[in-house]
């Protein structure tokens, strides 16, 4: 089975076997659709039955009963199964790093401009790096990107002047 890392157990909270974690995408709440996740190196598989965010995030898992189970799963990362990350998109123009790394990007003629192989999180937008045989950047804009096509890695864009 394929993984997909969401997140890292960071601490413990509490004596009821509450972990605290870091988390990788935007809405931790997301992850109480997904079936079950998988810890650490052996990913061994845990059913949340909580999810609680403030200011921390924390989760309790059906097989973590008290602190010393907890304390066995400090700094190990958490993993999804793959198949499931789809689940946790917040809308449908939203993508994972690793779906548009190694994107190739053509125009509206079906002309090749280059390879995405960097992306720069700049707040509102991010910005994707292109390499053919140079560098070039475009913005990560509904305005610029008219078609993602995951399922064969091919982004069509629209180019204005002195866009690249």
């Amino acid at each position: 089975m394929e993984m997909f890392l969401v997140g890292k157990i960071i601490n413990t909270h509490g004596l009821k076997g509450l972990i605290r974690i870091e988390y990788y995408l935007k809405d931790p709440y997301k992850l109480e659709l997904i079936s079950r996740i998988f810890i650490g190196e052996n990913q061994n598989k845990y059913e949340i039955k909580k999810i609680l965010s403030g200011k921390k995030i924390l989760l309790e898992l059906k097989e973590v009963q008290n602190i010393d189970d907890a304390e066995t799963l400090k700094n190990k990362n958490i993993y999804i199964d793959v198949k499931e990350k789809e689940l946790l998109i917040e809308d449908k123009d939203e993508y994972f790093v690793e779906d548009i790394i190694g994107m190739k990007v053509y125009d509206e003629k079906m002309e090749f401009i280059g390879t995405i192989t960097k992306i720069y999180q700049t707040g509102k937008n991010d910005i994707y790096e292109l390499d053919n045989n140079d560098k070039k950047l475009i913005p990560a804009s509904k305005e610029f990107i008219k078609k993602i096509d995951l399922k064969n890695k091919n982004m069509i864009v629209e180019l204005i002047e002195g866009l690249i």
